[in-house]
């Protein structure tokens, strides 16, 4: 059967027609839509690159200074927190465009709210970097209360509610919709910049990495690859559709051909770093896995076992979340920003749900 190359159009993975057997399958690589989809994909993945690496060495340069020098500079952790502000702004402005509030005056109001609420502490224990050491959170006169957060969150939730049932263009279901995806989004970059610049001592000692900026380079490492690999894999061998009604597109081959090589390569990174001694100071969430570590070895070696397994696991589930999102508005993207890739929502669904996780887990962490 000939295949009409002009009306062939890929995503994440390419979408089965049972009618034209496994033929499609076996020469999908060779249509030059998909070379040119895939050429375009490939060059725009190594400018998000180095913008992940900008990220990364920004925390990793704050954290790595307070490990050897008494008092450095606070550039690198103003320069991390401002790109994240940059960052959650465009996220919003997309999911607020996306959801109806497409005004500019919504756009300020709501991105507005969601800074401060980025940039207010969710935890006395987890803020000691940057400017927030000198905001008194903890000690007998600390202002900070645990209550104060999930209050901001309520009023979030009922300033968007309210605007949603005044403004007739707005879905109520829609203005909730984007109100959960939104605190999704700012919970889970209140996770990178905490895992990134959180410090700790103890016994006197200068201050060091709570988690390491390691954390971060670990998880996204194993959700670039699952993503890129659920991709190839449902292109290549793909023929059983993942879930047709919210991503007609991806494949239960392609899924676990990605998350398979996602897990091994997370479970060898992380072993690397617990048994390589100079780089055990850089083990991805440091401070937990190294209290596991003084009770039995052999439970920090597990943890890292079964996060490697599930959090590529997280990374599809947040992929499929965010694209049930665009199926209740039905659009393809969220935004055309990244050539090949749509919006900056549609390249960091997984990674933001998979941050999402990890805010709730070193939080968790952080109360025992």
């Amino acid at each position: 059967m000939k295949i009409n190359d002009k009306d062939f159009e890929i995503t994440d993975t390419v979408e089965i027609d049972p009618i034209t057997d496994d033929k499609i399958g076996n020469n999908r690589f060779k249509l030059d839509s998909v070379k040119r989809n895939l050429r375009t994909r490939v060059f725009s993945t190594l400018v998000l690159l180095v913008l992940l690496l900008g990220f990364v060495v920004s925390g990793a340069v704050y954290t790595s200074l307070k490990t050897y020098i008494e008092t450095p500079s606070e550039a690198a952790s103003y320069t991390s927190i401002i790109l994240t502000i940059g960052l959650l702004g465009i996220c919003n402005f997309e999911m607020n465009k996306t959801m109806g509030f497409k005004q500019w005056y919504y756009q300020v109001l709501l991105i507005t709210l969601s800074i401060i609420l980025f940039i207010f502490p969710s935890s006395e224990i987890l803020y000691d970097f940057s400017f927030y050491k000198a905001m008194n959170l903890t000690g007998a006169t600390s202002w900070f209360g645990a209550w104060q957060f999930p209050v901001l969150l309520t009023i979030y939730l009922f300033i968007t509610m309210i605007i949603g049932f005044a403004d007739k263009r707005i879905n109520q279901k829609n203005a909730l919709i984007n109100v959960v995806m939104t605190i999704i989004i700012i919970l889970a970059l209140k996770a990178f910049s905490v895992t990134s610049l959180a410090l700790s001592s103890s016994n006197g000692e200068r201050d060091r990495a709570m988690f390491s900026f390691n954390t971060i380079v670990w998880i996204w490492l194993m959700i670039i690859l699952s993503d890129s690999f659920q991709y190839l894999g449902g292109m290549r061998f793909g023929k059983t559709k993942l879930s047709p009604n919210i991503s007609p597109k991806k494949t239960w081959e392609g899924a676990l051909i990605g998350m398979g090589v996602a897990s091994g390569t997370g479970i060898v990174f992380a072993m690397i770093f617990q048994f390589v001694t100079p780089l055990k100071e850089f083990q991805p969430l440091r401070e937990i896995m190294q209290g596991l570590g003084s009770t039995s070895v052999i439970l920090e070696v597990i943890m890292y076992i079964l996060l490697s397994l599930v959090f590529p696991i997280i990374g599809l589930f947040g992929d499929l979340l965010f694209s049930w999102v665009k199926r209740q508005v039905k659009i393809k993207d969220y935004s055309n920003l990244i050539p090949g890739h749509g919006g900056a929502l549609d390249r960091l669904d997984s990674i933001i749900f998979s941050l999402f996780i990890l805010f709730i887990f070193i939080s968790c962490a952080a109360l025992i």
